[in-house]
This record gives structure tokens, sequence and C-alpha cells, in this order.
């Protein structure tokens, strides 16, 4: 499948087993993981490699087995709750937060950096995931999620300070403050494919902070990011 020299191979499986303590049984499975579509390898049917199927299959493999874990962990813990804690866990941010965290970049074998999209190293561990269970099943995935992913790097303390919605936190101290919190949004412009609109936040009726985004949503969402600081020293 790649036609790597050995030394190449060597490296690569030198830094899989010392860095991220995996000894492959098909290395070729751990080098797609970390293939990057920039690097344009086909196989001899004319196939893309990359790790872009691989990561499609360990998010699903994590999303499962970080659903067990908590539902196993926490046994108190209502439904809410635990849907509340697993969006946390498997949230992008925090996908990338390890995936940085564990090196993963070293990895990687592209041609061109710049290709690297804002969510390369939460893509990187999904794809590794998705090669681990590929190679040595779901129980040793699970062991290593928990023992490498979820003991060293996820816990409840850090999970609080990941904020999932900017928009429903404001609003949520704005509430128990009995302050009001409104947003007024409208269309701003296109440009080319892509449509803008501008939202303005303001606090009773005050306007504090003006952004955008290329939707309703995502303006609103801006917006509420932006003055985040700001208001919450106003609804102390």
């Amino acid at each position: 499948m790649f036609k790597s020299q050995t030394k190449s191979s060597g490296n690569f499986l030198f830094k899989l087993k010392n860095e991220l303590d995996i000894i492959s049984k098909n290395k070729d499975l751990f080098k797609k993981a970390f293939t990057h579509s920039s690097m344009n390898i086909k196989d001899s049917s004319g196939k893309k490699i990359n790790y872009e199927r691989l990561e499609f299959l360990g998010d699903s493999i994590f999303s499962l087995i970080i659903t067990q874990y908590l539902f196993n962990n926490f046994p108190k813990a209502e439904e809410g709750d635990l849907t509340k804690l697993k969006a946390k866990i498997v949230s992008r941010e925090n996908l990338n937060s390890i995936g940085k965290k564990m090196n993963l970049l070293n990895l990687i074998e592209t041609t061109n950096q710049k290709n690297f999209g804002k969510n390369i190293h939460g893509n990187l561990l999904e794809s590794l995931l998705g090669a681990l269970f590929l190679d040595q099943g779901f129980e040793i995935t699970k062991n290593y999620i928990i023992k490498k992913i979820i003991k060293p790097y996820v816990n409840k303390n850090s999970l609080n300070i990941l904020i999932l919605s900017y928009k429903s936190l404001i609003l949520e101290l704005a509430q128990k403050r009995k302050r009001k919190i409104t947003f007024k949004t409208i269309f701003n412009k296109e440009d080319g494919d892509k449509i803008y609109f501008s939202s303005n936040l303001y606090l009773d009726e005050k306007f504090l902070c003006k952004s955008s985004g290329t939707s309703k949503k995502k303006a609103e969402e801006n917006v509420s990011k932006k003055s985040f600081d700001e208001l919450k020293l106003k609804l102390q």
C-alpha cells in the first residue's frame, strides 16, 4: 500500500510505540491513520489513501466507549447530566485539546502543513482510534481510551471550563440575576457563496457588543462569546 522506505517506516513505528504506547499488527493501517489528504496517495484501484474514513470510524468508537464509561462510573447521574458530560468530552474543542497534548502531529505524513484545518488534532485522534479498533479490537481500544485518554486528560474539573454554548451560558447567568439579554440579528451581506448575518447584543436594552457569522445562530453565538468576559462582570 505504502512505498515508504524502511528507515521511514522504522521511525514511524518507533514513534507509535514510544510516544503513543502502541505496537501495531498492521503498520499500514496506522500509517493511513496519519496520512493527510494532501499527500494525494492512491491504491492500485485509484482509491484515495488518507485518514478520513478511519476518522469517521474512530468518532463512533470513541463516542460509544465514552457513553459506556460514563454510564458505569456515574451511577447517580441523571440522563441529562450524562448527556451534557458526554457532549463536553466528545466536543471538537476537547478532542483538539487532547490530540494536541498527545503530540499526534509528530506522526502525520503530509506535503504541506498549510493544508491543516483547525481541527487537525481531533481528526488525528479519531483516526488513531479507528485504526486501533480495526487492528486490535474493541476491548483493547476501550482500555487504551480509559488509560491513555480519559485518565490523563478528562476529569470533571477540566470539563467544567469547556463552554459548549456561550449564548446559553450568558442567558442562564442573566436569568439568575433577573437581567434581560436580547439579540437583534439581521441579514448583513452576501459575499460570493456565503451569506453573513450581523447580531447586536443588548443587556437591559443597552447596546453592549456586535459580531457577525454565516448564519443567525453563529452570529449570536459569536457575539455572546465576544461579550462573555464583560457580561460576567456586569452579571456578578
